[in-house]
């Protein structure tokens, strides 16, 4: 099992796939299914293998992965599979979904369907494509109303079907209240209350539970080849999102975690000017920018995440001699309080506020924090 699933790159999710090979076993499997969760765990992956599980022959109730029926579908070619995704809104066609695409826009939309097949996780960024409009499912609607071979099971896979405009939906809920026959729906979606109750009473919804940061961890240092510190970092911040630790894996957190600590020291002493030099480090506009700020908010966040479970799972935290350091210190550190004014300050952010003002009131109530002041 093992084995196939590295075909489709698949990690973790185990008992979601043992469920999915009793659903194809029981033979009452339905003809539409919405696979949510958060982003990151790995929905178009299995919605991608329970395509290829359909129509394997080489093995039941799963996908071999290699046969060239696997194989099609691994690559986004086979013609049993269909595809629905957001597409730029280039004419006011209601029929042709590709009307008005320029022949470069075309090529960076196929561009990014390959690194969709070379990564299942991969999120296709395509400009312009905001929603999922009726012309797209009324060609779906004339693809698969056509004759197909007999045994052979049409699946249409819907990526991010939160994104299907009110006319698509409600062209979509046509079909599924008369679906043709052997067609399986796979919609995935990480907000499955954006979608009308009257797909989902038509549907059956399946979660798609976090991946645990360990495991994303391992396949960091396994496939990107980061050493475990780096990506234990990586692997906490993105909170059960693979996509988003890979984005974190591109970039150097040694520096990070360095200026973590200078914080730190800081926030524990009584000199002001240190904690002054911190914030025009954090406000300047050549050494750092929006997303920065966020990465480093969120690393600060960690580490008092650590202070509070450091007692708990000492082999879990990043910063063992700080926080050893920090519970000596400061045994009235109230953690569950910091954590709580660096989300407000990641938010303020992300909202325009005063950028200097912000961060000033955020290290000065840090330091409060870590005295157990009130």
């Amino acid at each position: 099992m093992a084995a196939t699933l590295d075909h489709f790159q698949i990690i973790g999710q185990e008992a979601t796939i043992n469920a999915w090979h009793s659903l194809i076993q029981s033979g009452r499997f339905g003809h539409a299914h919405i696979l949510s969760g958060q982003s990151g765990v790995g929905k178009d992956a299995l919605a991608i293998y329970i395509a290829a599980s359909l129509n394997c022959p080489d093995a039941s109730p799963g996908a071999c992965g290699v046969c060239p029926s696997c194989t099609r579908i691994l690559n986004l070619e086979h013609p049993l599979l269909h595809l629905i995704h957001a597409l730029p809104r280039r004419s006011a066609s209601q029929t042709d979904p590709l009307a008005g695409i320029k022949d470069s826009e075309m090529k960076d939309i196929t561009a990014e369907l390959s690194k969709k097949a070379a990564w299942p996780y991969y999120r296709l960024q395509i400009e312009g494509a905001n929603d999922i409009r009726i012309s797209s499912i009324r060609q779906l609607r004339k693809d698969i109303y056509l004759a197909n071979d007999p045994g052979a099971i049409r699946v249409v896979i819907i990526f991010e079907a939160h994104r299907l405009n009110i006319e698509a939906a409600n062209a979509l809920l046509k079909i599924l209240e008369e679906p043709p026959a052997n067609t399986v729906f796979l919609l995935t979606t990480e907000y499955a209350d954006r979608l009308p109750d009257t797909i989902r009473s038509r549907c059956a919804m399946h979660h798609v539970p976090d991946l645990g940061w360990q495991l994303i961890r391992d396949n960091l240092v396994e496939k990107k080849g980061l050493d475990p510190l780096q990506a234990e970092v990586c692997s906490r911040m993105a909170s059960g999102d693979l996509t988003t630790a890979y984005r974190y894996a591109e970039d150097d957190n040694s520096v990070w975690l360095e200026r973590i600590r200078a914080t730190l020291n800081s926030l524990a002493t009584n000199d002001y000017a240190s904690v002054h030099k911190q914030v025009q480090v954090l406000c300047d506009k050549e050494l750092e920018n929006d997303d920065s700020r966020q990465h480093y908010l969120s690393l600060l966040i960690l580490l008092f995440r650590d202070v509070a479970v450091a007692s708990q799972n000492p082999e879990t935290t990043l910063w063992a001699t700080q926080i050893q350091q920090i519970n000596k210190l400061f045994p009235e550190c109230n953690s569950s309080a910091a954590v709580h004014t660096i989300e407000q300050t990641k938010d303020a952010l992300r909202r325009k506020v005063h950028l200097q003002l912000a961060l000033t009131a955020l290290f000065f109530d840090l330091r409060k924090h870590l005295r157990g002041i009130s």
